[in-house]
């Protein structure tokens, strides 16, 4: 037959033309562009991790709950350091934070024993009074002598000596042969054990008998 006939067989296209294969689709040229420009960032952010590790930097980590036992923790806040004796549950010394009251100081040392005289209590305690750093907090005991009042503004009473177990290191560094050094020593030594007599402070070596003469006088426990 000849070539040139109408009714001669279609050439079927080769499979690698670019003839439409049925049932597929060509991606469209938007696509292809994203493609591309993923393509192309996820690039760069290879090149510049690999960079930044050459060059020895570091990534840094943000901690989500850094409040929460981390670095980031608020500081405690500054604590005075009391002693608590005579009729109290549990003796001892004690760290309170700044600003707290004879009461606190009480309550710590697990509140009046049985052996605690009420009134007593009552009339030389001052509960609501703030505590000061190295402050000795005497509770009353019954059928003792009572100490001058926990918490008070002064150690003395108007024209009276100064109590040795309460008197602060300026009220110390006053009396006769005693300086600063010999008033930190007194007050670091009545922190251990409670002056039970003046004559402790020579039975402690932290006075000569000459020198407790001087002032024996205008002290008491």
């Amino acid at each position: 037959m000849g070539t040139s006939a109408p009714w001669r067989t279609l050439e079927v296209p080769d499979e690698g033309g670019d003839a439409a294969v049925p049932g597929r689709s060509r991606p469209s040229a938007p696509l292809l562009m994203l493609a591309a420009a993923a393509v192309l960032v996820l690039g760069s952010l290879a090149v510049a991790a690999f960079v930044e590790l050459r060059s020895g930097g570091q990534v840094d980590l943000i901690s989500t709950n850094s409040g929460a036992g981390g670095s980031g923790a608020p500081a405690s806040p500054s604590l005075l350091v009391v002693q608590v004796s005579g009729a109290v549950l549990r003796p001892g010394v004690y760290s309170l934070p700044t600003g707290s009251r004879v009461e606190d100081a009480i309550r710590a040392a697990g509140g009046y024993s049985t052996e605690v005289d009420p009134r007593a209590a009552e009339t030389k305690l001052n509960l609501a009074a703030k505590l000061q750093d190295a402050q000795l907090v005497v509770v009353p005991r019954r059928g003792d002598a009572a100490p001058g009042p926990s918490g008070a503004a002064t150690t003395t009473t108007p024209g009276g000596p100064l109590n040795l177990n309460t008197a602060t290191a300026d009220q110390l560094d006053i009396l006769p042969g005693i300086g600063p050094a010999t008033a930190a020593k007194i007050i670091a030594s009545r922190e251990e054990l409670p002056f039970a007599a003046v004559d402790d402070l020579v039975t402690r070596k932290l006075v000569t008998a000459s020198t407790l003469a001087k002032f024996r006088d205008k002290v008491t426990v």
